[in-house]
């Protein structure tokens, strides 16, 4: 049996439709996207060559025969598109952000319960090698307990608006630290554990004329009392990078999504008296890695069970961005309430 999938979204979604077009148990039926003839950045050459139905209206999606339903629309849209879906009876996955706030973030999960569907938050930072790899040996005990973690999200959007520049429309007004950092935020808890307090400055200094502010750093405490700083800025002036580190007991980490390699340093592997050194574990660097999330999601509706990425999972990691937010704005730490329904 093949799974049908459609996708609503056709930039980031045509990731997922060729992932649906290449997996060996997925069948691309549909797309849509609102702009598909405005929007010239879309891959007409992909849908054309593959005889993809581009639907005429959002409704034909939700109407369609299809067992899957991708949400790659801009973050605005996901929970009218995921709720939607779900009341039509399909599977979902939905792009992070889950939703720009946490009661949008309820109203999905609360269409989850009643509908009986599966739900995928695709965060896509789970599936890069580099970080699997690190939190494999994380989770091993290579590094002994952990200390302190340090991640970011780094990328300028100086030129990339978003189409009809969704991405800093004042009547929009998207939080950077929620719509790009939310690959940290979900990084961050999915290695340390889900935050306890959280407190945050921010400035608005690389884009000014966009709504909000562009860059923050974070610093939260964990659980088993580790300690964490969160940095994030959709404005500076550097190459893309997420690069984390993990600073255990026993060692250091170091890893990010882009490099072929990642490092760690074992104190048990040296004298005191010796130089510490890195060694390097070869990974694969794939930063956006959407085939493996479309095809674990599938495999987990193969086998009846729920994926770990679900809906709670994109909700607490908007949760701690919305917290982080509100301390960077009253200058107060902010205890995390994980009050999701």
């Amino acid at each position: 049996m093949k799974f049908k999938v459609a996708v609503i979204g056709l930039k980031i979604g045509t990731c997922f439709s060729k992932a649906a077009v290449s997996l060996p148990d997925t069948e691309l039926v549909i797309a849509y996207d609102r702009f598909y003839r405005e929007n010239t950045s879309i891959d007409y050459k992909f849908y054309e060559e593959n005889h993809i139905r581009i639907a005429a209206s959002e409704d034909e999606i939700y109407a369609s025969d299809a067992d899957v339903v991708v949400v790659a629309s801009p973050d605005h849209f996901h929970a009218e598109q995921s709720v939607r879906a779900l009341r039509a009876g399909k599977h979902v996955i939905c792009e992070k952000p889950l939703a720009p706030t946490l009661d949008e973030c309820r109203r999905i999960i609360a269409a989850v319960k009643e509908s009986g569907r599966q739900f995928m938050i695709a965060q896509v930072g789970r599936y890069s090698p580099g970080f699997e790899t690190a939190r494999a040996l994380l989770n091993a005990g290579r590094i002994g307990r952990l200390v302190c973690l340090e991640t970011e999200y780094a990328h300028d959007y100086t030129h990339s608006p978003g189409f009809m520049n969704w991405r800093r429309d004042p009547a929009i007004k998207r939080q950077g630290f929620l719509g790009g950092g939310c690959h940290a935020l979900d990084l961050a808890r999915w290695l340390a554990g889900d935050p306890l307090e959280v407190f945050c400055y921010m400035n608005h200094l690389f884009l000014p004329d966009w709504p909000a502010p562009d860059t923050g750093i974070a610093i939260a405490k964990f659980p088993g009392d580790a300690i964490g700083r969160v940095f994030v800025s959709i404005g500076v002036k550097r190459p893309y990078t997420m690069r984390t580190s993990l600073y255990g007991t026993g060692g250091t980490i170091i890893c990010d999504n882009t490099s072929p390699s990642i490092q760690i340093s074992e104190s048990s592997l040296y004298k005191p008296t010796a130089n510490v050194a890195f060694a390097e574990i070869p990974v694969s660097p794939k930063s956006h890695n959407h085939t493996a999330e479309l095809k674990d999601f599938i495999d987990y509706l193969k086998r009846n069970e729920p994926t770990p990425t679900n809906v709670y999972e994109g909700a607490k990691t908007v949760l701690f961005a919305e917290s982080a937010i509100r301390s960077a704005e009253t200058g107060q730490p902010v205890k995390i309430v994980y009050d999701l329904e």
